[in-house]
């Protein structure tokens, strides 16, 4: 009689997303939305001047500075999501806390405003090695929308689509073909792999849908 092999199945080329939430985050995002709406509200004096390819509609985007900013709500949100970013390359790289001090984080952080039908199409972020996004206000999304303004992200995988039958249809995460949605809640920040596509599904609710988002590669503090 013949003997089933023991097969041995590994996760490979897998892709890193965190997420946390900053805690108590009512009186920093009540904070963050009025400034950022302050702002948008000045005309083009914030706004980023220089067009990226990145097909957006409906969305107010500004300059990439917003981290360097003196208020005190930008400078707490900085601290919370330069930290959180530190933990997460320290975890997963191994790092010993001596190896992490004699990094520093260089960035380019924006915001968004987005309103009824705005979305961003798909990209990536390929001169960073992390990006995150974090949630100032999700807006008032209705149920009859389920994907509304929801961070997607698609399998970076290109050839695991190009023949499909009843053997991998069906396969289980981490090994399926779907893509992967987040539905941002206020003081939500997911930290990703900066060459990971992604994109904001139309946003169909009211009020605004409010998010910082920004990326970050690191370097020697010696340079």
């Amino acid at each position: 009689m013949t003997t089933t092999p023991k097969i041995n199945i590994t996760s490979a080329f897998a892709s890193p997303i965190a997420a946390t939430y900053l805690s108590d985050c009512e009186r920093l995002n009540a904070e963050l939305k009025a400034l950022f709406l302050s702002r948008e509200h000045e005309g083009e004096r914030y706004r980023k001047q220089l067009k990226t390819p990145t097909l957006q509609v409906n969305i107010f985007e500004s300059e990439f500075e917003l981290f360097r900013w003196p208020e005190p709500a930008v400078q707490e949100l900085y601290q919370f999501c330069m930290q959180s970013l530190m933990k997460v390359v320290m975890q997963l790289n191994r790092y010993e806390p001596e190896q992490m001090r004699k990094l520093e984080i260089r960035d380019h952080t924006w915001f968004h405003i987005t309103r009824f039908g705005g979305y961003i199409a798909n990209h990536n972020h390929p001169m960073a090695s992390w990006s995150g996004v974090y949630c100032v206000a999700a807006g008032e999304n209705p149920p009859e929308w389920p994907d509304s303004g929801v961070l997607r992200f698609l399998n970076p995988r290109a050839g695991s689509f190009m023949y499909l039958d009843h053997g991998n249809a069906n396969l289980q995460s981490p090994f399926d073909n779907s893509s992967l949605n987040f539905r941002l809640q206020p003081g939500q920040l997911i930290l990703f792999p900066s060459y990971l596509d992604h994109e904001v599904a139309p946003f169909f609710g009211s009020d605004e849908r409010i998010t910082v988002a920004f990326n970050a590669w690191f370097r020697d503090t010696v340079e």
